[in-house]
């Protein structure tokens, strides 16, 4: 867990101790810790400061006290200098800083892709939606209009049919407004995962790519299933050829 700044600077022992020194394991005030810097042999020394502070954090090689340099993209960790020749020589070495770019780049653009593909399908969606509710409303309207012609023999088996037509539509729209539900969670999760990613730009490389993997891997996890088929109803009318009710009518079809 992230902790607060030493109460004082570690060197003039006077100031408070607002930023650490990754490399010396010190906290420094500001005024010293331009002096260490001005230092030929510290001028690259790297510092956390405020809420980023956490000595706890392993951001230095474990076995030579060096700081991450490159990346071994065939063990799939951060390496200092001395590791590359030691352990890592005839490996596939990388920049750490450029890994770690690469990685967020195609996190981000795939967390992009499949929103704009969650958008797309919200849009056919609606439209298809619309289109359906419209085939409904004009079968509702013929069957009423024939209902009428043959009012007093068919007033009940109108009201079947609309009730039937009504129930299928109910769930249908249902099922759409579940669907619906599923890509709008999945646009809620990658605009989560956006304003993670941001506030991740101020943390060490070496932090930093291995938050990334764990977001990669629940990104690649989101599963944008295409949109099936939409639903379809009409109406074919029927010309009656005797008395009853049934024969007066259509027949009814759904998919």
């Amino acid at each position: 867990m992230a902790q607060a700044a030493a109460s004082t600077c570690e060197i003039c022992t006077a100031g408070p101790g607002e930023y650490y020194c990754q490399q010396c394991d010190q906290s420094f005030c500001g005024s010293c810790k331009s002096s260490h810097l001005r230092t030929k042999s510290c001028k690259n020394h790297t510092f956390l400061s405020g809420p980023n502070i956490n000595k706890d954090e392993k951001l230095l090689c474990t076995e030579h006290d060096e700081i991450y340099f490159f990346y071994c993209q065939d063990c799939d960790i951060p390496v200092c200098r001395i590791c590359s020749v030691e352990k890592h020589s005839r490996h596939l070495m990388t920049d750490l800083t450029k890994s770690t770019e690469k990685l967020r780049f195609e996190v981000v653009k795939n967390i992009e892709a499949k929103v704009t593909t969650s958008k797309v399908n919200l849009s056919k969606i609606e439209k298809e939606t619309q289109t359906y509710r419209d085939e409904v409303k004009a079968v509702i309207k013929t069957i009423t209009e024939e209902g009428n012609y043959w009012k007093n023999l068919i007033d009940k088996k109108v009201d079947s049919f609309v009730r039937l037509l009504h129930d299928e539509e109910q769930k249908t729209l249902q099922n759409i407004t579940a669907l619906t539900k599923v890509y709008r969670g999945d646009i809620e999760n990658c605009q989560q995962w956006e304003k993670k990613i941001k506030k991740m730009e101020t943390m060490a490389d070496v932090l930093l790519i291995q938050k990334l993997k764990k977001l990669k891997v629940d990104v690649d996890n989101i599963d944008l299933k295409p949109v099936p088929g939409r639903s379809y109803v009409s109406y074919r009318n029927k010309s009656p050829s005797g008395t009853e009710v049934d024969s007066l009518f259509g027949e009814m079809q759904f998919k």
